[in-house]
Order: structure tokens, then C-alpha cells, then sequence
């Protein structure tokens, strides 16, 4: 990476918002649980502080102080059909010629996400990245979500890795938090959910507006 500093063996990447954008997917889903609830869309507002934890969490954070159940929540954002609207769902520009850049240059990649494995898994594979990335940790692999560190701690004793070794790719502060938390580096994104003060109060080494930068960022600390 930079001077003085551990050697990039591993970028663990978030995927929502850092790889790909799904925000339409997700503005979709939730207008479709608020409409079916009679809540205002006013409340999307609200929900998109949340996202980048898991879906759960983001929910009971919404709408508990609501007054909301947030099971009730759950069901009607899930009835929305995600799977048929996938197609929403766009790599941000970029993006997949700098994963085929690194793999080039046989840079190991894995991912760190609240997307549950199942939808992730198959999402992956409608861009042809399915076994692009290893380890890949989802809520499903862990007990305590983003922005608690097990998401890395798991991806650290997968890998045998220190801390120092991998770089957390990330849009949310809880990707950076988290980040934080495991004693792993991170690398903030600005194309996704959060602007970039947001991110610089979670201290990541260093700020990406988008993929040109983002590239040339990860191709000086490969070096």
C-alpha cells in the first residue's frame, strides 16, 4: 500500500453502492412497502440513512419509532418481488473493467455486504463475478452485522490475513466503522448512498469520488 505500511494482499468489497448501484431496486422495493403499509414516501427519506446494514436493522431503525412493527415492515418490502426487478440493478460505470484490471493482475478480492447470500449470490451471477471473489461474507455467515467487525474478523480467519493486509471497499460509514472496528485500512466511495463528510468522520485512508479515482487509488497501493 502506501509507504511504510502492510503490503495489499486482500480488498474486501462491500457490493450495494460500492460496486454496483441498486439504489432504483431498493427505492423501488421500499416505495412499494409504503404504499402497501399508507405510509408517506416521505419516509424514504428516513430508510436511506440505513442502508448499507443489514435489511433488518434498517427497518427496525425506520420504523420502530414509527410505531411500526418491524416484521410487518419486512413482509411488505419483500413482497415487492426483488427477483423480478433485478434487472434495475447496474454496475456503477467503470466498475467491471477495473475488477477485470485486478484480477489481471491476480489482486485477491472478496466481499463483505449486508446483502443476504442467496439474492447476492445471484445477482453476482448476472454480471458473470460469481468466482471473481473469496471469501465472501454475508449476514448469513456472521452473527452480528455491519458495523460490528465480524464481517472481518470472519474474512481474517478465513484468509489466515492480518488486518494490515486487507482493504475495506466501502459507500456507508458502517462498511467504514466496521472497518475501523477489525483494525482493517478502508477506502471510501462517493457514487454511492452517503456524501463524503459522512464517510472522512469515519477516518478511511483515503476518498474516491468515483471509479477513475478509485482505480487510480488501488493501483498506487498495489504497488
Amino acid at each position: 500500500m502506501m509507504k511504510g505500511e502492510a503490503a495489499l494482499k486482500l480488498i474486501a468489497w462491500d457490493f450495494d453502492g460500492t460496486l454496483v448501484d441498486s439504489r432504483p431496486l431498493i427505492e423501488a422495493g421500499m416505495a412499494h412497502a409504503l404504499d402497501a403499509l399508507g405510509q408517506p414516501r416521505s419516509v424514504m427519506a428516513e430508510w436511506l440513512k440505513y442502508v448499507g446494514l443489514p435489511v433488518e436493522a434498517g427497518i427496525r431503525h425506520t420504523f420502530e419509532p414509527l410505531g411500526l412493527d418491524g416484521d410487518r415492515v419486512l413482509t411488505a418490502y419483500r413482497s415487492f418481488g426483488h427477483t423480478e426487478h433485478e434487472h434495475l440493478l447496474r454496475p456503477f460505470q467503470g466498475i467491471p473493467e477495473l475488477l477485470e484490471e485486478l484480477r489481471g493482475r491476480d489482486q485477491r478480492m472478496g466481499i463483505a455486504t449486508s446483502k443476504r447470500r442467496v439474492p447476492l449470490l445471484r445477482q453476482m451471477a448476472r454480471f458473470g463475478w460469481e468466482a471473481w471473489f473469496d471469501p465472501i461474507i454475508t449476514p448469513d455467515e456472521v452473527t452480528h452485522g455491519k458495523p460490528h467487525p465480524e464481517t472481518l474478523e470472519t474474512m481474517q480467519a478465513l484468509t489466515g490475513l492480518p488486518a494490515g493486509e486487507i482493504l475495506m471497499v466501502g459507500d456507508t460509514p458502517f462498511d467504514l466503522d466496521m472497518a475501523r472496528a477489525a483494525g482493517v485500512p478502508s477506502l471510501a466511495v462517493g457514487h454511492g448512498f452517503y456524501p463524503e463528510p459522512a464517510l472522512a468522520a469515519c477516518g478511511p485512508r483515503a476518498y474516491a469520488p468515483d471509479t477513475a479515482a478509485l482505480r487510480d487509488i488501488l493501483l498506487a497501493w498495489m504497488d
